[in-house]
């Protein structure tokens, strides 16, 4: 949790402080720490208009590991990154990473301690590297982790940016005509129109219904996009999408595709770094979904059983056709993590061309559809007064 202090230094001018603490007495702890006098503490939540700061954790690694590979100690790293480091709240989490390493911890230890800053994965890295002496590699390993991760999650939120964008304005224009214009055509052709045809006294029933009734639509339709949003960051909610996603006949096979793609090289990594096939199963489960984690479960209790992985995660249904030869081909040889991050680049570069593919059908689909619509409704709009014409004629 995140802090706001206002402390007292060496220069006896007050000043603003922000740390990472568990609660308001290691807070206070850690500014004592710093040689600080703490004047007020609270949380920044607490505070009006108080911001949320990501810590940029590639820029961090990053640096640490050429600072290390240029021969610096990890308190000489840790201390010259929070000296350069101009966000004080970013400056706070190092000095007290590095408080921490004085004070003799390990590094992934004194990690641990926050963990909303650092993840479970780069701690576990960094601890099997803290047994084998290579933590500039380790980091590396986790970069490119990251980095391969994040490449196929880009681009599936830009193949959704394009289409959301058309859906979001298609949506406002309709509710613009449909609010504001068709209410003010209706009221012309109640005074002006005599003969009333079908899709005319349809268009006085929806102008009618809109100008009594539109703000109340514009009320529903915010609260339903306020209320979908927070549907959406709740994880049971997400996790009952997912199932539901799952069961699609055609894209549930590309969800979980994508899951198990994900699953295949964080587990590959954690390999590489060391750790036991027991241990990186357990920490990598929330790759998986809810709808995939049942499976992981009965895979972790074969393998106790003593069943090999390969046979396991196909009795798991957690393998493809094209994951399961190479598994059985790394047993055999003794790389399965070298197998396993292949088989996630093939599922990744598979889920990016069908990705390509989609989008390339679906983007133009979509203009027709919402052209479709708005087209509609503004020939609906001008049909009473075709009809009017032709009366005249």
């Amino acid at each position: 949790m995140l802090f706001l202090l206002r402390v007292v230094g060496n220069d006896a001018a007050p000043r603003e402080l922000k740390l990472e603490a568990a609660n308001l007495l290691e807070a206070r702890a850690q500014a004592e720490r710093q040689g600080l006098s703490v004047l007020q503490i609270k949380a920044a939540s607490q505070v009006f208009g108080a911001q949320k700061s990501q810590f940029p954790l590639m820029l961090f690694c990053q640096e640490f590991r050429v600072l290390l590979e240029a021969g610096l100690s990890m308190v000489e790293v840790l201390d010259t990154l929070a000296q350069k480091e101009t966000n004080a709240m970013h400056q706070s989490r190092l000095q007290t990473l590095l408080n921490s390493i004085k004070e003799g911890q390990p590094l992934s230890q004194a990690m641990s301690a926050q963990p909303n800053v650092f993840p479970s994965l780069l701690i576990a890295t960094i601890s099997a590297a803290e047994t084998t002496g290579n933590l500039p590699e380790a980091l590396a390993r986790y970069m490119q982790y990251s980095e391969n991760v994040d490449l196929l999650k880009k681009r599936i939120v830009s193949a959704c940016l394009y289409p959301a964008i058309v859906v979001s304005f298609g949506l406002l224009v309709l509710a613009f005509l449909m609010i504001y214009v068709l209410p003010k055509f209706s009221k012309i052709y109640e005074t002006q129109v005599k003969h009333v045809s079908g899709s005319t006294q349809l268009i006085l029933s929806i102008g009618k219904f809109s100008g009594h009734y539109g703000l109340y639509l514009v009320a529903m339709l915010v609260g339903l996009v306020v209320l979908v949003g927070w549907a959406f960051s709740q994880p049971a909610l997400r996790a009952k999408c997912f199932d539901w996603l799952c069961k699609l006949p055609y894209l549930g096979d590309k969800v979980q595709l994508y899951h198990l793609s994900r699953f295949y090289r964080t587990f590959a990594m954690l390999l590489k770094s060391g750790i036991t096939v027991s241990a990186g199963l357990s920490m990598v489960s929330q790759m998986l979904g809810s709808g995939l984690q049942s499976h992981l479960i009965n895979a972790k209790r074969l393998i106790s059983e003593g069943k090999s992985f390969t046979d396991a995660f196909e009795a798991s249904a957690l393998t493809t056709p094209v994951a399961l030869r190479l598994f059985r081909v790394g047993e055999k040889t003794g790389k399965l993590e070298h197998m396993m991050e292949r088989a996630a680049s093939f599922h990744e570069e598979q889920m990016i061309r069908w990705v390509d593919k989609f989008t390339k059908i679906f983007e133009p689909t979509l203009m027709a559809l919402i052209g479709l619509l708005i087209g509609g409704l503004v020939l609906m709009m001008y049909m009473p007064i075709f009809e009017l014409a032709s009366g005249i004629e």
